[in-house]
């Protein structure tokens, strides 16, 4: 499903001709996380290649198009739960036509020219009314206490949080 508005910004799934352009953002989060923190960031791109963005396994991602361009995406997947259970598995292990109750937000990233567009928001709004429709009975993202941009979209969606030290769980239920 694509939805459109005034300045030609596209919601819609990641698509494999999207690939490159997704790790070029990948690449300016690394950068951005290196600098922010002052400390070398192990490199990510190969885990998204080999692992995040192959449709066999459970992650789904969204891109935000503007003018033709990936300027953000939102990743995440079917939940059990516990993020650090669930990132041992690239597939759900349940019987298969079972879902577990819960969709994990991992990752929003947009790229800095295209920040305070609305664009988080949009790519969030997409991924709730997915869930939604999947039948998902809650949605939820883990998130550093630090992210105060992160923190804010997902509040104003009227996530309950819960203080897990360094680190909020925000859940949804839907």
């Amino acid at each position: 499903m694509e939805k459109k508005d005034d300045f030609n910004l596209i919601i819609r799934e990641y698509e494999p001709d999207d690939l490159e352009q997704l790790l070029g953002l990948v690449r300016e989060l690394e950068a951005e996380m290196a600098e922010k923190f002052k400390a070398p960031v192990k490199s990510g791109v190969d885990d998204y290649r080999e692992r995040y963005l192959n449709p066999a396994n459970k992650y789904r991602t969204w891109v935000a198009v503007a003018d033709g361009k990936v300027v953000g995406y939102l990743m995440g997947y079917p939940s059990l739960g516990t993020p650090e259970i669930d990132n041992m598995y690239d597939v759900l292990p349940l019987p298969p036509g079972t879902q577990p109750p819960e969709f994990y937000m991992q990752i929003t990233f947009v790229t800095k020219p295209h920040r305070k567009k609305g664009i988080s928001t949009r790519l969030h709004e997409h991924v709730i009314a997915y869930a939604k429709a999947r039948g998902f009975k809650e949605i939820y993202a883990c998130i550093a206490k630090w992210n105060d941009p992160e923190l804010r979209v997902i509040r104003s969606f009227k996530f309950q949080a819960k203080d897990l030290g360094y680190r909020y769980r925000l859940s949804l239920k839907l």
